[in-house]
């Protein structure tokens, strides 16, 4: 799934399941690195979501204050 089709939750749900995955004790070493690179990814997803609603929410209490 590509990151921008990915909803806040989705990132959180897949970063959950990637964090059980590597705290298992039969976790490979070899995925880990697979692991972390997309934990990386799904990091940026939530970052970038949360910055964009955060800007929005800016706007609209601008847009409220102004109106008062």
């Amino acid at each position: 799934m590509e990151e921008q089709e990915l909803t806040y939750t989705q990132a959180v749900t897949e970063l959950e399941d990637l964090v059980k995955k590597m705290q298992d004790p039969e976790c490979s070493i070899d995925n880990l690195s697979e692991y972390t690179k997309r934990s990386k990814e799904l990091l940026d997803v939530c970052r970038k979501r949360l910055t964009a609603t955060d800007e929005a929410l800016k706007t609209i209490l601008q847009d409220i204050e102004g109106a008062q």
